[in-house]
C-alpha cells in the first residue's frame, strides 16, 4: 500500500487514509473535504440548424406580379384613349416591351438574393454557434456558447405575419462582440435555446468538440 509522509508531523500516512493517525491532518493523498469534482468532458451535440427563411423574398414576387399585370393595364388605358391605331400598338407593344426588361431586371435580382439567403447556414450545438456563409468559397464563423452576455430578438411588423425574425448575440468575444441570426423561423424558441445553454454553460469549462 503506498505511503506519504504527513507535511506537519513526518510520520508516514497511507494515501488511502482519510486523516493522518498521528496528527489529525487531513491526508495530502486525499481530496479536500467541498472540493469541486473534475469536470468531464462534454460532448458537442448539435441542437439546432437553419437557414434565413425564403419567406423574405415574397416582396420579391409580389413587385414581378405588380409589374407583369400593372404596366400592360396601364399601356392599354393611355392606348384606348388614342384615336390613331398605329399610336395604339405601337403604345401597346412598348408596355409589353418594357414590362419585359423589368421582369428581366427583377428575375436577376431575385436569383441574386435567393443564392445569398441559401448559402448562409446556422448550426447551434451545445458549445457554440456557428455561421456559414458561401456558395463557392466558404467561411466559417463561430461564438463560444460561453462568451454570449446577452440575447435579443426583433421582428418587423410584416416579419411577425411571416413568423420569422431576427436573434442578436451580444458576447464578449472581441472578434464576432455582435452576431445576428437573421430571418430564421421561431426566433423566439432560437433565442430561449441560445440562452438557456448559454447560462448552463457559465461553471462549465471542459469540451470535447468534433474536427
Amino acid at each position: 500500500m503506498p505511503v506519504i509522509a504527513c507535511p506537519d508531523c513526518g510520520h508516514e500516512v497511507s494515501t488511502v487514509a482519510p486523516a493522518c493517525p498521528h496528527c489529525g491532518r487531513p491526508s495530502p493523498g486525499m481530496s479536500a473535504p467541498g472540493a469541486a469534482p473534475a469536470q468531464s468532458p462534454m460532448n458537442e451535440e448539435t441542437l439546432w440548424r437553419g437557414s434565413p427563411s425564403l419567406l423574405v423574398l415574397i416582396g420579391h414576387v409580389v413587385m414581378m406580379f405588380v409589374v407583369l399585370i400593372g404596366i400592360p393595364l396601364l399601356a392599354d388605358l393611355i392606348a384606348s384613349k388614342t384615336i390613331d391605331l398605329d399610336a395604339k400598338s405601337r403604345i401597346t407593344h412598348i408596355g409589353w416591351l418594357v414590362t419585359l426588361v423589368i421582369l428581366i431586371i427583377q428575375l436577376i435580382g431575385f436569383f441574386i438574393a435567393l443564392m445569398k439567403q441559401r448559402s448562409i447556414q446556422y448550426t447551434i450545438t451545445n458549445q457554440r454557434v456557428i455561421i456559414e456563409r458561401g456558395v463557392l468559397s466558404k467561411s466559417l464563423n463561430e461564438i463560444d456558447m460561453r462568451t454570449i452576455d446577452e440575447t435579443e430578438f426583433f421582428q418587423t411588423f410584416h416579419e411577425r405575419l411571416l413568423g420569422i425574425g431576427s436573434v442578436t448575440l451580444i458576447s464578449s468575444d472581441k472578434v464576432f462582440p455582435t452576431t445576428s441570426l437573421r430571418s430564421i423561423k421561431d426566433p423566439r424558441a432560437v433565442r430561449e435555446l441560445i440562452r438557456t445553454h448559454a447560462y448552463q454553460l457559465s461553471q462549465r469549462q471542459l469540451f470535447t468538440r468534433a474536427t
